[in-house]
């Protein structure tokens, strides 16, 4: 059976995509690209904004236009808080949500034999500890890894606990598997990913921590890197700074997600921090990894947000002096408590504040990358000539895809680094 897929969303959707078409492929089927004729279509759809709704939607049509008699699956989170709609859509025979993916190729097969015509839905999944699917082939040296699933901060303008569900996490005993099974082939580097990374192991009977996944990461021979998603300040405490310093694995990039640099915003945002220990979670980084490069992601232009709210983001984006931000307009999301808020603003006044918040991270990127220069760095090289050191500057240099080479940082061309073999 030729089986093409779609994925729409986030690097865990990119992630959970790959690790379906390796069971597919395991089970003895061809994976095909979205715009072939195949005999079945997975599409792993987003909910994060109602644009991602609407996208969601046009490529599951797209899918029946390509082979009407081929049966349709859909999964991923648009699929799971929109089940009755995604099903009636024309093609759709099954509906997985965000669960149930282990068993995808079985499904696949039973209703591609029946050639069934409307929506057929399994049995409901019992709720599992974790799916444990395999990890996600970034590049020949780059691996990622899920490690945890669900989340429960019900940030207002967020949908996606109601589509994750319940915090679920990765064993140790799993992960070490993983982590080695990588090394042995040849994986460098693995990021390990979640929802809510920062919850890792709440759910489990031994209540492990990341630091716990950091010291397991340190034993495994062979890995070099262990590069960490996206976290909450509250997991900068003394016991993950202890273990982090002390790593011979763990990259010093820090991705702690702000959103908004306003204290008014972020408690519209329902964030459950403050500026004040978002700061001290950045403070406590530097004073025992000085080189640590911290990233962040930012929403521009949230409900009810004022100028001086958006001049007091700007302040505390540049204070920190983060080494590379991510920027994104406010979104409305039906369900969200957002959405209900009084006070959206214009799209024009979202976008130009966007655009103002990206030109500022463009140049402490730039500010950070040649505040390195003259140093000498571990750079673990890709396949188009450049890699990546420790704290995620990208470099440019002579070396061999799949080698880790000791590069002094010379000089910069916009925001990659330029460096020389030592």
């Amino acid at each position: 059976m030729k089986v093409a897929f779609y994925t729409l969303g986030c690097k865990v959707n990119h992630y959970e995509t790959q690790a379906m078409e390796e069971l597919f492929r395991s089970a003895g089927h061809t994976v095909v690209p979205f715009e072939s004729v195949a005999d079945a279509y997975i599409v792993n759809t987003c909910t994060v904004t109602q644009i991602s709704d609407k996208k969601s939607r046009q490529i599951l049509s797209q899918a029946h236009r390509r082979n009407p008699a081929a049966p349709i699956v859909a999964v991923g989170c648009y699929a799971e808080v929109a089940k009755e709609t995604v099903a009636a859509l024309p093609g759709v025979s099954l509906v997985l949500g965000t669960e149930g993916r282990k068993d995808i190729v079985r499904l696949t097969e039973e209703i591609s034999a029946a050639k069934k015509t409307i929506p057929a839905y399994p049995a409901p999944f019992e709720r599992r500890a974790f799916e444990e699917l395999s990890a996600q082939r970034d590049s020949r040296t780059r691996a990622t890894l899920k490690v945890q699933d669900g989340c429960v901060s019900f940030c207002s303008y967020c949908i996606i606990p109601f589509a994750r569900g319940a915090l679920r996490s990765r064993t140790l005993e799993s992960t070490k598997r993983e982590l080695t099974a990588l090394a042995e082939n040849g994986y460098r580097e693995v990021v390990l990913t979640g929802i809510q990374l920062s919850a890792y192991g709440v759910d489990l009977a031994d209540k492990p921590e990341l630091s716990d996944l950091i010291t397991l990461a340190d034993g495994i021979p062979g890995l070099e890197r262990l590069r960490l998603g996206s976290l909450e300040p509250r997991v900068i405490t003394d016991r993950f700074l202890s273990v982090a310093k002390d790593s011979r694995t763990l990259c010093r990039q820090f991705h702690l997600s702000l959103q908004s640099g306003s204290d008014t915003v972020l408690a519209r945002m329902n964030r459950r921090y403050t500026t004040a220990e978002y700061r001290d979670a950045v403070e406590r980084i530097r004073a025992v990894m000085p080189d640590a490069a911290i990233t962040t992601d930012i929403i521009a232009g949230f409900v009810g947000e004022t100028e001086e709210e958006h001049r007091e983001t700007m302040r505390f984006v540049e204070e920190i002096g983060f080494a590379r931000i991510h920027v994104f307009p406010y979104s409305r999301r039906k369900g969200t408590k957002a959405d209900a808020m009084e006070g959206h603003l214009p799209r024009a006044l979202k976008e130009a504040r966007t655009r103002e918040l990206i030109a500022l991270g463009e140049r402490l990127e730039k500010a950070f990358i040649d505040g390195q220069l003259g140093k000498t760095v571990d750079v673990v090289m890709e396949d188009d000539g450049t890699g990546y050191t420790g704290n995620y500057i990208r470099v440019r240099c002579d070396g061999v895809c799949g080698e880790t080479v000791r590069v002094k940082l010379t000089g910069r061309e916009g925001t990659t680094a330029l460096g020389i073999i030592e």
